[in-house]
């Protein structure tokens, strides 16, 4: 008797300990959407959330040795860790979101590094920023005030790609416990095709797509970084300044493949030039496309996001990715239909509209945070359902 009672009693406390995380989760997803939005009410939260604390975060990466700010809450560790991969952003690392979103996160609980890219600050996708984002997660989690089993990445536009191909590297795939991605790219091949295009898909078709200033700029940068400095300007030049096309004449072979991709071909027409790329651009290419790491990928919880409408990258690359991950555990898919690229408020929606997606968006990251409150072995996180879209292409 006495045997079942302790039993019982045990199991009462596992259930109340539950609730207490759940609760605590929940309430830490409501303080970073207040947080991070600032057209949201947020003012009370600084009377009864600390004040985060924010320092430079020095680590080593491919081309030396590299500082972020570390933002973190006030209180004492160990904390939930997380690198946020902010991709290629339109403004300056001084611009007022920047630092929002990291004391978001940190009145939220975590100790989140802001990762930067020179190269993405250059418009320019390289694989190399792989391996830098595993050395700076790697960095992060040496740190004794960061619990080894709630640490994750989280990336936006390229940043969300880029995010999971870094999680499926060999060095730190199996000490991730999850990863998210806002509008992540599936694959460089089908998103270069679109671009190049300036089409994408839409039901069972494809249809015109006015291609987002930066993304164009950051596809040209990208598709010329091989060339030498001199031939990539002009061509550059020649097709983001509107001077003209340029004489083949004047071109190295590299320059005489990628022009016509640059010079506005149809979606067929673009596979073909793609196909007829030099070896090694090919290669770059396969080695930035996420949808070619999934497999490798350990972290047990994966947390996609995309805007239906969004014009910066079509929501058929994340809707690629989804149907790639199949039918494994603990990956979840939401699209959200009054964002533009992670802004709620560009489309102007209605109030109700507004409020609605709001709520859609936490109770998509919700895993994220209830990860993160979980005091317990990264390979054993708690996973609850989302919105999946009924089709794929």
């Amino acid at each position: 008797m006495i045997a079942i009672a302790a039993q019982a009693m045990k199991a009462g406390v596992e259930r109340w300990t539950e609730g207490i995380e759940v609760l605590r989760a929940a309430g830490k997803t409501v303080i970073f959407l207040l947080k991070v939005y600032p057209m949201l009410p947020s003012r009370p939260l600084d009377r009864i959330t600390p004040r985060p604390m924010v320092e430079p975060f020095t680590y080593l990466t491919s081309h030396g040795l590299a500082t972020g700010d570390l933002y973190r809450p006030a209180s004492a560790g160990p904390y939930p860790g997380l690198v946020v991969c902010l991709g290629v952003v339109p403004f300056g690392i001084d611009h007022p979101q920047v630092p929002r979103l990291g004391e978001a996160l940190a009145r939220a609980g975590f100790a989140a590094l802001l990762y930067w890219s020179p190269a993405m600050r250059d418009f320019r996708l390289t694989p190399a920023d792989i391996g830098d984002i595993d050395r700076a997660y790697d960095a992060l989690l040496a740190r004794p005030d960061i619990d080894p089993a709630r640490i994750g990445l989280f990336g936006t536009c390229v940043g969300g790609a880029f995010a999971l191909m870094a999680a499926a590297t060999p060095e730190i795939r199996d000490r991730v416990a999850f990863v998210g991605a806002y509008a992540p790219y599936s694959s460089m091949w089908t998103l270069t095709r679109d671009i190049a295009s300036a089409s994408r898909h839409r039901g069972n078709g494809r249809e015109p797509w006015p291609v987002d200033q930066l993304t164009r700029r950051v596809f040209v940068h990208s598709i010329t970084a091989l060339l030498t400095p001199d031939e990539a300007g002009r061509l550059r030049t020649a097709y983001l300044d509107s001077t003209g096309p340029l004489d083949s004449a004047t071109l190295s072979p590299e320059g005489r493949a990628l022009a016509p991709l640059l010079a506005g071909p149809t979606a067929t027409e673009a596979t073909a030039i793609l196909r007829r790329l030099p070896t090694a651009l090919q290669t770059r290419l396969e080695a930035m496309s996420p949808v070619r790491y999934l497999s490798a990928i350990h972290a047990p919880l994966v947390v996609l996001l995309h805007d239906r409408d969004d014009d910066v990258i079509p929501v058929s690359e994340s809707r690629q990715l989804r149907a790639a991950f199949g039918d494994r555990a603990g990956v979840g898919y939401t699209e959200f239909t009054v964002f533009r690229h992670l802004d709620p408020t560009k489309g102007q929606p209605a109030p109700l509209a507004l409020t609605r997606e709001l709520v859609r968006f936490a109770r998509a990251i919700y895993p994220l945070f209830r990860n993160a409150t979980q005091r317990r072995p990264a390979s054993e996180p708690e996973f609850i359902a989302f919105d999946t879209p009924i089709s794929f292409q």
